[in-house]
């Protein structure tokens, strides 16, 4: 590979992408990102009207977007949108996801389910679903959101989130194993602190959130730019014989021993 050309590794032009939990936060970062770099990206979210409104947010920038309201929890509605495309995929990142923050012994049942129901059962059936689309062609990249939560516990008590997030990491792993001979690559980020709405409500102070950074090699919270930044390397053809794998994304937290 020419080094001199390595900027045009990461366009996407002529490429549609999938962007699930794409209407806020980091999800958001990465269906701006694709977009600006050429691919027509379907902004998939719950909240449909922070979908179209990045949507929107795409086409003022002069990039072409469509929006859909989507519940990844639900698997009859994760089939019917992703058959229901008018195109074949090549792309589909997987960024929706809830969280709940709660001591051990405050969690019901409804939580768990509800952490299940989204992180792990949302996520399998897409990729269920993109990469039977992909494999079809013989060709297409998936991205999966894990959590530096899927190596060591949560910073607040979330177990549920922990729990979920370890188990995308493994789904992210296996389906990549599967899906490797199809011609399909799956791969992961694990984020750390990163400056989303749900952590800029628990570091509300200036004291809350100096710990944190001081706790961080880097010195720094991460914000959704750093993350989409590894998500699009992994979806272009420089990350071409990578699959299975994780690029964690914490200023060096899990580096960090105590």
């Amino acid at each position: 590979m020419a080094w001199e050309g390595i900027l045009e590794d990461l366009r996407f032009d002529g490429q549609h992408a999938v962007v699930t939990g794409g209407g806020r936060g980091m999800g958001r970062e990465v269906a701006l990102g694709l977009a600006q770099r050429g691919a027509h990206v379907i902004v998939a979210d719950l909240n449909g009207d922070n979908a179209r409104a990045v949507r929107q947010e795409i086409q003022d920038l002069g990039g072409t977007a469509e929006a859909a309201r989507l519940d990844v929890g639900d698997v009859a509605a994760v089939r019917s949108f992703f058959r229901g495309l008018r195109h074949p995929l090549d792309i589909v990142v997987c960024a929706a996801g809830v969280i709940r923050v709660k001591p051990f012994f405050d969690h019901e049942e409804e939580d768990w389910d509800a952490l299940c129901r989204v992180n792990l059962k949302g996520t399998f059936f897409s990729i269920q679903e993109a990469g039977r689309s992909m494999a079809a062609r013989n060709k297409g990249v998936i991205v999966t959101f894990a959590s530096t939560s899927a190596y060591v516990a949560s910073r607040v008590p979330e177990i549920a989130y922990d729990v979920t997030k370890g188990g995308i990491r493994q789904l992210t792993i296996s389906a990549a194993i599967e899906l490797a001979p199809l011609g399909v690559r799956v791969n992961g980020v694990a984020p750390g602190t990163i400056l989303t709405d749900f952590n800029r409500a628990t570091l509300d102070t200036p004291e809350k959130l100096k710990t944190v950074e001081n706790s961080l090699p880097m010195g720094r919270v991460g914000t959704p730019n750093d993350v989409a930044g590894a998500v699009l390397f992994l979806c272009s053809p420089l990350a071409g014989y990578i699959t299975g794998q994780f690029i964690v994304v914490d200023g060096g937290r899990l580096g960090r021993a105590g």
